[in-house]
C-alpha cells in the first residue's frame, strides 16, 4: 500500500514551534516507517548523503481547537501520532512519559499531529487545510 503522510500543526503557534513540532513528528515517522526513507545517495565527488524521505510530507495548519477532532477522525489510519502539550512542557523524556501516562488521551491537548494512510482517507480528513505559513 502506498501511504500519504501529512503533518498538521496548530495555526496559532509561533513559526519556530511549528517547524520544531513538524521536525519531531517527522523523526517519529522515519522510525515508524523506515521504508519511507530513500537509500543513501552519492554526490558527483563521492560524498555519501544519507537518504531522505521518498514521499512528500505536507505541513498543514489548522485551528488548535480542531486538532483533537482531526486526530479522532484518523483513528482508523495506519499512522496516527500527536505532539501533545505535555511534550512541550516536559523537562525530559521521563517527565513526558509520566505526564502522558497520568491522564487519558482526551485530557491531552495536541499541538501537532501526524496522519498517514491511503491518499483518499488522508485527503478526506485534511485535504482542505492550508499549508502552514
Amino acid at each position: 500500500m502506498s501511504i500519504k503522510p501529512a503533518i498538521i500543526v496548530a495555526d496559532d503557534l509561533p513559526v519556530g514551534l511549528k517547524a520544531n513540532f513538524a521536525a519531531v513528528l517527522g523523526m517519529s515517522l522515519g522510525k515508524m516507517r523506515p521504508d519511507l526513507v530513500g537509500p543513501d545517495t552519492q554526490t558527483g565527488d563521492d560524498i555519501t548523503l544519507p537518504g531522505i524521505t521518498s514521499v512528500a510530507i505536507p505541513i498543514l495548519a489548522a485551528p488548535a481547537e480542531d486538532l483533537p477532532r482531526l486526530f479522532g477522525e484518523a483513528g482508523d489510519l495506519p499512522l496516527r501520532l500527536a505532539y501533545m502539550q505535555a511534550a512541550f512542557e516536559a523537562r525530559n523524556y521521563a517527565d513526558y512519559t509520566d505526564r502522558i501516562s497520568g491522564a487519558a488521551l482526551a485530557d491531552h491537548a495536541p499541538k501537532a499531529i501526524l496522519l498517514g494512510g491511503p491518499r483518499k482517507a488522508v485527503d478526506r480528513i485534511c485535504g482542505r487545510l492550508p499549508l502552514v505559513r
